[in-house]
């Protein structure tokens, strides 16, 4: 059964979920280990965690998604690196202010295939916004920002968080501060399944849920907000002011900018289910795989067939780096002589993980 094709025919994919990605690429990094002679297959998402593994300098990576607007979001991705410097690249993403985001557009349109043309050209309000910043995921997030945020935190309350140094510090700023009674109404009614599902996600993609939301978030916020530096978060800092303001994700970043421009060629893109994507490709070829949180919309039988075939492709020592939410996906028992589980060393990484509202980061390796 190809159970990509099974969500396929329960949620929409005509426009963009996610403009840019909600994983932590300095994670994903550390987790699978990247070699010069390796092939890693990514789902693809808006671009960014896959372009991550381009400038690590890897021999090939596969991208694949379901949805053509994810991979008109990659193609743009691509076409920027090639054609605009770093700082153009942030002003097309919207990082900044910009009112020349079409003429950037236009010198990265050459570089874009056919269909990925027609869907930027047919979406000019998007390029206008900042490409980064136009998904149904970024827009409830926004909402959240500008209409619940100030009913349960100041702005100067907001300034602070990102100020404090210690985290005996932010520690007391959260107890006594900011976890306060209105913040946990708001935030348990505004992460629900149901309003998510609406404004969010598209509710087929939190059917297997087994806990809410907000259950999971509030498990992870005081590491964000308490044992992390908040002022090093580019995911917090995006959700609680609209940008990036003193951190950027990994290929954002100045210093990695060159390193991914110069490793494209190494980069290809599926739009099609993962299943046919694996298929095609010969046992053992495959050196790490970025999954992003793809296992939450699968049925426990759909995971488990997927986890078959990912161990096929997969070469002795390829890790399989995924995330949860509301859904517990890891390897079930009757794989261990296949699939070893890293769990200590996943809790470790998760602990640095700065994209904080994942309830557990899972590694595991083909043996």
């Amino acid at each position: 059964m190809n159970h990509q094709t099974e969500i396929a025919s329960e949620a929409r994919f005509d426009r963009i979920r996610y403009a840019q990605c909600w994983e932590d690429a300095d994670v994903l990094l550390q987790a699978s280990r990247p070699d010069p002679e390796d092939t890693f297959l990514s789902v693809a998402s808006a671009g960014d965690n896959t372009l991550a593994l381009v400038g690590a300098g890897v021999r090939r990576v596969i991208a694949v998604d379901l949805n053509p607007a994810q991979i008109a979001c990659l193609e743009l991705r691509v076409a920027a690196y090639r054609h605009l410097s770093h700082s153009e690249f942030l002003l097309l993403m919207g990082q900044h202010s910009c009112r020349y985001r079409m003429a950037l557009y236009q010198r990265c349109r050459a570089g874009l295939s056919a269909n990925a043309c027609r869907f930027w050209d047919a979406h000019p309000r998007l390029i206008d916004r900042g490409v980064a910043q136009v998904g149904k995921f970024e827009g409830y997030l926004d909402n959240f920002r500008r209409f619940l945020l100030p009913l349960a935190q100041r702005r100067r309350t907001l300034n602070l968080l990102f100020q404090l140094k210690s985290e005996a510090e932010r520690r007391e700023f959260y107890e006594q501060r900011w976890n306060n009674r209105r913040w946990r109404i708001l935030c348990r009614l505004f992460f629900s399944r149901l309003t998510l599902g609406r404004f969010g996600r598209d509710p087929a993609f939190t059917r297997f849920a087994d806990e809410p939301v907000w259950s999971s978030l509030q498990r992870q916020l005081p590491n964000a907000l308490v044992r992390q530096e908040p002022d090093q978060n580019p995911y917090l800092q995006r959700i609680l002011t609209g940008q990036f303001r003193s951190a950027l994700p990994w290929s954002w970043r100045a210093e990695n900018y060159d390193s991914i421009r110069n490793n494209l060629d190494a980069l290809e893109w599926h739009c099609a289910p993962v299943e046919s994507v694996l298929a095609n490709l010969p046992a053992g070829s495959v050196n790490g795989c970025n999954l992003s949180d793809i296992f939450e919309y699968m049925s426990q039988e759909g995971y488990e067939d997927l986890l078959r075939e990912l161990i096929r492709v997969g070469a002795p020592g390829c890790r399989l780096v995924y995330w949860n939410v509301v859904v517990q996906r890891s390897r079930p028992d009757f794989l261990a002589g296949a699939l070893e589980s890293l769990g200590d060393y996943a809790k470790k990484l998760h602990a640095m993980d700065k994209a904080f509202f994942y309830r557990d980061l899972v590694i595991e390796e083909v043996l």
